[in-house]
């Protein structure tokens, strides 16, 4: 049994091409297939299923897709899919040449949260494909169906993660879908991908905690915000997102195309390093790094799968954020322009240095904080208004109009607020090399 992962590094989140003989299958699939195909092709294997772990908060599932192609969904049997599938249950097998994936209920993540333990030609147990159960040193969120569930969510959480444990050698991999940089972890997980169950049993909360009480409050300890097309992705994965066959590519935007777009209303995001942006972009269009975050933001600050339009370094960078769009549903991006196509006038963002946000500080200047609440709370900037980003809609018009410093903890928060404040004609400075930790220190 040959077990293969793909990182999607725009979400944070692994997915699995399991192949034994000639039949394969792809555990927890991104919505852009096209590497799962190519690398079936190349072990001469035949996608026949697809497993899902649960019912997908963070993206676009692409089972639908390898559906399409011939293979098969299996998913658990109380995920309530509106689409042709195989719901399983506990202990359910099903074969894949001549090995098995057997089904475990794993709740806590989400209730029909179900894992799968992948069973080689020899019958060994190579390993667990966890999903939101057991991630690197941490473990899924148990607070994304809201405060009426987290209790018990919590609760299924820790007695998954010990039911998963005791079922596991040592020596058998921990295989999950969120890892670092996913919002759906809880706590910060470990940068590895896949690990044996014995480094797990070193260093993950739910198998360290001396007792539920500790992993709980580890747990809830310090939420994080829930990105705003969250509620988007679960609805559309019951329901059976469209199929495409692979992701749209976005139409090369002239000037004058892109100053129509602009003077439409339609959202420019601007995805070059955010000091280029910084120095000199099209006037009116916000800056939105491309990064492992860029997806958090664009759903808190573009309305779900509204029109856009992209500024990049050029037609690849264009074509990547285009595809990492797609993931989570944004599939209507009018066009894109490389940024030195652009013949327009430029507008700049000012940019301060840590001194000299320092000496603003100092003089009880309009200083906006724009981290995560809870960062704020874990190290407070003093004098700062409390602004943050996942925040923006309910205090953007509220922001005064007279000269402001922002900061967030390393500066691409930073860009991105003054950007759209900046585009809105307001006077206003960003910290984008550095952040609020070089302020207090």
């Amino acid at each position: 049994m040959i077990i293969r992962q793909f990182v999607a590094d725009a979400l944070g989140d692994a997915s699995y091409l399991v192949v034994s003989g000639q039949d394969a299958a792809v555990v927890d699939p991104q919505r852009d297939v096209r590497p799962y195909l190519a690398a079936a092709a190349e072990s001469g294997a035949t996608i026949r299923f697809v497993f899902e772990t649960h019912v997908h908060n963070d993206y676009i599932s692409g089972g639908r897709e390898l559906a399409a192609l011939g293979a098969e969904v299996v998913a658990p049997a109380g995920a309530g899919l509106q689409f042709p599938h195989r719901p399983v249950a506990d202990g359910e097998e099903v074969r894949i040449g001549n090995g098995c994936l057997r089904a475990v209920a794993a709740p806590g993540h989400t209730y029909e949260h179900t894992a799968y333990l992948a069973i080689d030609e020899d019958g060994g147990i190579r390993g667990a494909f966890t999903g939101g159960a057991l991630l690197m040193a941490a473990a899924g969120r148990s607070d994304l169906l809201g405060p009426d569930h987290e209790e018990e969510l919590t609760r299924l959480q820790w007695e998954t993660g010990h039911r998963l444990a005791a079922m596991l050698t040592g020596d058998a991999e921990i295989l999950p879908t969120h890892g670092a940089g996913s919002f759906c972890s809880s706590t910060g997980a470990g940068m590895e991908r896949r690990a044996p169950l014995a480094v797990e049993q070193g260093r993950n909360p739910v198998l360290v905690s001396a007792s539920y009480e500790i992993f709980r409050a580890l747990q809830l300890g310090t939420p994080a915000p829930i990105p705003g097309y969250y509620r988007h992705m679960a609805p559309l994965n019951r329901e059976g997102p469209k199929v495409f066959g692979e992701p749209p590519r976005p139409p090369v935007l002239t000037p004058a195309a892109l100053e129509h777009l602009l003077h439409e209303g339609v959202p420019v995001v601007d995805v070059r390093p955010r000091a280029e942006f910084a120095a000199a972009h099209v006037p009116g269009a916000f800056s939105i790094e491309q990064s492992d975050a860029m997806l958090a933001y664009v759903g808190w600050l573009v309305p779900f799968n509204a029109r856009m339009a992209l500024v990049a370094p050029g037609v690849p960078a264009a074509r990547e954020a285009t595809t990492d769009l797609f993931r989570i549903g944004y599939d209507t991006v009018a066009g894109a322009m490389a940024f030195e196509d652009w013949t327009g006038p430029v507008a700049s963002v000012p940019v301060a240095t840590i001194a000299e946000a320092r000496a603003a500080i100092a003089r009880n200047a309009t200083v906006l904080d724009v981290r995560y609440a809870h960062e704020q709370e874990q190290s407070p900037l003093a004098g700062a208004l409390r602004r943050p980003i996942d925040q923006l809609p309910t205090w953007i018009d509220a922001v005064p109009n007279e000269p402001v410093l922002v900061v967030c903890a390393s500066g691409q928060r930073a860009s991105t607020v003054a950007s759209m404040l900046g585009a809105r004609g307001l006077p206003v400075t960003a910290l984008i090399d550095g952040g609020a930790a070089d302020l207090t220190s």
